[in-house]
């Protein structure tokens, strides 16, 4: 009887950690996805870090980027209702768009007819006003402004869904890891 208890618990315990659901899938952001983004000109000041004999260069850079987001609306403005009908449609499909994969197939065809000319003319500005902002900035300003300008571009990629279950197991591993061995001793 005891047998009959300890193994029916098992089973049950096994079977509703083994139903995990699947990650559902992040809200698709054409805008995103096409790269389009504004600087805000007063924080890539402050991350740029002029220096004091740079100081008659901070209005150059400001012009620039407010040309550079200038041109950026109007690119968004000339390609929202093709941007929004793309989003409208991968979110509404959703979960169908794994499961069908002719719908896959169309839905691939549309971002390729829509988001990346987008996306090529971004780049293409973006490309433009880096060459600009090389020619006026310092080494180490325009190392510091590549770094500004990437982490503003990570911002848009939409983060990964994760189990809580397989986040609780990746840190346990890393405890693991980090133990000193040979009873504690360091070396």
């Amino acid at each position: 009887m005891k047998n009959f208890f300890l193994i029916t618990f098992l089973c049950v315990g096994f079977s509703i950690f083994g139903q995990n659901e699947p990650p559902k899938m992040p809200k698709y952001v054409a805008k995103n996805a096409a790269g389009i983004f504004f600087y805000n000109i007063v924080e890539a000041t402050e991350k740029v870090k002029f220096k004091s004999s740079e100081k008659d260069v901070i209005p150059v850079f400001t012009k620039e980027l407010k040309n550079y987001n200038s041109i950026i609306k109007k690119i968004s403005f000339l390609n929202t209702p093709k941007l929004m009908e793309v989003e409208l449609t991968i979110n509404s499909m959703g979960e169908q768009i794994y499961k069908n994969q002719d719908l896959a197939d169309r839905v691939k065809g549309m971002i390729t007819e829509v988001v990346l000319p987008v996306r090529d003319s971004v780049l293409k500005k973006e490309e433009a006003l880096n060459k600009k902002l090389e020619t006026i900035l310092s080494k180490r300003s325009f190392k510091r402004w590549i770094r500004y300008q990437n982490k503003q571009k990570e911002k848009l990629i939409p983060e990964q869904p994760q189990n809580n279950q397989n986040r609780a197991t990746n840190n346990s591993m890393m405890m693991r890891r980090n133990r000193m061995g040979m009873g504690g001793r360091r070396f």
